[in-house]
């Protein structure tokens, strides 16, 4: 069976898209925002965050959260949260780390927790709803 190759003008390019230029990178910078960065806790989720001038992300699940179908679950809420987001945020180096009761939370309850976490650390921008 062959496959049908789509021309890059003709993909829908989305306008909130998150790629690599977003992604924090390796366990170096990881390192530099956990010592330097300030910590801002919420019911599921914690949020490491220091000043920069680009933004980045990372998502953290410990293995504590629950099996590998479940990190990956709450992973991906949290980088589609963070992904409808990007136009509001400031810029500056983030990293959520998820808590044990993260999985048990539905998408909403992640959702919810990340606004509040955002706006307590006054890192929304003005327009953010």
């Amino acid at each position: 069976m062959r496959s049908i190759d789509i021309p890059e003008n003709a993909r829908p390019a989305h306008p909130y898209a998150m790629g690599r230029k977003y992604s924090l990178g390796r366990n170096k910078q990881h390192q530099y925002v956990y010592r330097r960065g300030k910590s801002y806790p919420g019911k599921q989720l914690v949020l490491v965050y220091l000043r920069a001038r680009e933004l980045k992300a990372a998502f953290s699940v410990s293995t504590k959260v629950g099996n590998a179908v479940v990190r990956n679950r709450v992973r991906r809420y949290m980088r589609e949260d963070f992904r409808l987001l990007l136009p509001n945020l400031k810029s500056g180096k983030y990293i959520f780390i998820a808590r044990s009761h993260a999985a048990g939370a539905s998408h909403d309850a992640l959702t919810k927790d990340m606004h509040l976490i955002l706006r307590r650390a006054e890192l929304l921008t003005e327009k953010a709803p």
